[in-house]
């Protein structure tokens, strides 16, 4: 008879498909789907994968920086935002990374900042500008 080692599952949990933001499929395990975060901005609760992972480096001065961390790697305390300019702009208004994150004084958004907004370009943006498709010339 075969024994497990202590802290492991008796059985593997089952594949599911995940669709993540971009359209892009994520084949990942039932566990992963079942994770539920709240956005800082807005407060609404959704799965992980249709949030922004927000994590902060510290730097020696005042001001932290704020990292986007789409893969979900990055090492430290973490904070979830929608992919979407208004709940960013809450979460600064209320100060909830600083909250969050649990650091002192301000944050410096402009990298979460500038992805949220080049996400949102390319959601509105034809094919052409967003750089997916060539524009034909005539001459």
């Amino acid at each position: 008879m075969r024994t497990l080692p202590v802290g492991r599952r008796s059985r593997p949990a089952r594949p599911v498909a995940v669709v993540r933001p971009g359209g892009r499929l994520n084949i990942g395990s039932q566990r992963d789907a079942a994770v539920i975060r709240t956005c800082v901005g807005c407060r609404g609760r959704a799965a992980a994968l249709e949030l922004l992972r927000v994590v902060v480096q510290r730097s020696e001065g005042s001001v932290n920086r704020l990292v986007p961390d789409p893969k979900r790697r990055l090492s430290g305390r973490g904070a979830h935002v929608h992919h979407d300019l208004n709940c960013l702009d809450q979460a600064v208004r209320k100060r909830a990374f600083s909250r969050a994150l649990r650091v002192e004084g301000p944050v410096d958004d402009a990298a979460v900042r500038a992805l949220v907004e080049s996400e949102s370009a390319e959601r509105s943006a034809p094919a052409h500008e967003a750089g997916r498709g060539r524009m034909k010339t005539t001459r």
